[in-house]
């Protein structure tokens, strides 16, 4: 696969949606401050700590995972995702938009937004906030896309997988003529809160892979994202990537942030797992990444010319007349 030079940290936005569009990634350079990083650093080891001690605690990365199986376009199984209940020593955190105010503050951020609409246009969803600490010992993650539930292009004549049939090992793939892709509507950002390297197991990518139409080859080469802490990783949905090991001796720690077109379903339930102090306090702009508006007449509760959902009134319901 030939590509241009790899995108390195840069702090032009115009070079990171080049970047983005040409290699399927890009850097964005000094994002956060030093004492940014510092209080997210803490906030998060925090909440990682007391979720280990209460029992929330959620692992993957272990050395016997089960990492499933997806048809390539021969029809032969591959090898795909990992399966998260093996347990492991990497921590995820989840929710975050619930976790501090320094988690929701860095949805905000005016750069990284700017390049986030670039790709995904006016409006968009937040499909999922966490965070990931990969700790020594942990393996690495199977390539795979942040779009496979996207159901591929396919002939007129052909019977596909039925769209709702499609899961993280179970793809529709037609041999057609040509590349045919389809568009980008999920970008990942990883905040990096520590340095990313080869050593300490930073994201692995496969430059230019978003652009092929298809789910990630078994022997793909991928690149270790490298870059110092306080940079943003932002990543085409399409693009094929995963988490690498950790053979270093100290943690990595990133918040894992997930924006996606307002047409589909995110990860996090928001709009039903979102605290109320939170919703209490949000402004539009977070309401709408949250599923809250309106989007051309899709997540209405009641009436169509409603822009917003209320928050905890309850919908109208079985009426008789007086």
């Amino acid at each position: 696969m030939k590509t241009k030079k790899l995108p390195v940290p840069t702090p032009d936005l115009r070079q990171c949606v080049s970047d983005l569009e040409s290699s399927g990634y890009c850097y964005l350079a000094d994002a956060l401050s030093a004492a940014n990083v510092s209080q997210l650093r803490q906030r998060l080891s925090e909440q990682a700590q007391a979720e280990e001690q209460q029992g929330f605690a959620y692992k993957d990365g272990a050395p016997d995972q089960n990492w499933g199986d997806f048809r390539d376009e021969d029809g032969e199984l591959r090898p795909a995702a990992f399966d998260p209940d093996a347990g492991g020593v990497n921590q995820r955190i989840w929710m975050l938009v619930n976790k501090g105010r320094l988690f929701v503050e860095l949805l905000q951020h005016s750069q990284v937004r700017e390049i986030v609409s670039n790709v995904l246009g006016k409006e968009y969803l937040l499909s999922s906030h966490s965070a990931n600490i990969a700790r020594p010992g942990g393996v690495a993650m199977r390539l795979h896309t942040d779009q496979w539930w996207m159901p591929p292009p396919t002939r007129p004549d052909r019977r596909c997988l039925p769209a709702g049939s499609i899961n993280r090992t179970n793809f529709d793939v037609d041999k057609i003529h040509g590349t045919v892709i389809s568009p980008p509507v999920v970008v990942n950002l990883v905040w990096m809160l520590d340095s990313f390297s080869e050593e300490n197991g930073g994201t692995r990518l496969v430059p230019g892979s978003h652009l092929l139409g298809r789910q990630p080859d078994e022997d793909a080469v991928s690149v270790a994202a490298t870059a110092p802490a306080g940079t943003v990783l932002l990543v085409d949905g399409r693009t094929w990537h995963g988490t690498g090991a950790n053979t270093g001796n100290g943690e990595r720690r990133a918040i894992l942030t997930t924006f996606c077109a307002p047409q589909f379903r995110p990860q996090e339930n928001y709009t039903v797992g979102t605290r109320s102090e939170v919703l209490m306090s949000a402004d539009d702009d977070l309401r709408m990444l949250l599923g809250f508006k309106i989007w051309n007449a899709y997540g209405r509760t009641g009436h169509p010319t409603d822009e917003f959902i209320s928050m905890g009134s309850e919908p109208i319901g079985e009426l008789s007349p007086r």
